[in-house]
């Protein structure tokens, strides 16, 4: 069961327990025409999660290798652009 309110994720697993996740950022896929969310687990920074979204943010998996490889090239542009801040 997945529920956002205010850039946090909540997922409840099968087993009951719950993770909150946030916004680490976001971004639109001219190729797929999509808007894209990827979150971080707040006790495990490196553990991150990605949705597609519609208009009325309700998340969508992301299933093809087309995206997810899509997703990878736009979380290694927002590593290298947050890196070059910490320079500033």
């Amino acid at each position: 069961m997945e529920k956002k309110i205010n850039n946090i994720l909540f997922i409840t697993g099968q087993d009951g327990t719950q993770m909150t996740f946030k916004v680490l950022f976001t971004y639109h896929s001219e190729r797929f025409n999509k808007d894209y969310a990827v979150f971080y687990n707040e006790q495990d920074k490196n553990h991150l999660i990605a949705y597609s979204y519609d208009e009325n943010i309700t998340l969508f998996p992301i299933t093809s290798q087309e995206e997810n490889a899509e997703l990878e090239d736009a979380l290694r542009q927002y590593d290298e652009e947050q890196a070059s801040h910490s320079c500033d």
